[in-house]
């Protein structure tokens, strides 16, 4: 009788396991976890992507404020230039140098000749 209680155990047994699906479930399980970790690194890679645009953009910013800092300040110089420009051309700052400093005189009317064209 223990051979029949052996035997029968067995065949319940064998019969249990080739009832069940082992390998599709697997390879379902296998599908799952890889589409959860393609998933993961395409949210991985767009998180990714979203840093490097935000910092770009972050950089790019910095850049427009530098430029314009120095634009400011090429103004700001510009300004200067044509103050200084202005008061090098004054005709009575040219006439007081050409007298005191070339020693050069206003000519009488005698000294001046017209030229006819």
């Amino acid at each position: 009788m223990s051979n029949i209680g052996t035997a029968a155990g067995r065949f319940i047994h064998t019969n249990f396991l080739a009832r069940q699906h082992i390998r599709s479930t697997t390879a379902s399980a296998r599908k799952i976890s890889l589409w959860i970790v393609c998933m993961g690194l395409l949210l991985m890679l767009c998180f990714f992507m979203f840093l490097w645009v935000r910092l770009y953009i972050l950089e790019i910013g910095y850049q427009i404020s530098s430029a314009h800092a120095v634009h400011e300040q090429m103004l700001q110089e510009n300004r200067q230039l044509k103050i200084e420009r202005a008061s090098l051309r004054d005709p009575s700052r040219i006439e007081e140098i050409a007298k005191k400093d070339l020693g050069m005189v206003i000519p009488d009317n005698n000294q001046m000749v017209v030229l006819q064209w």
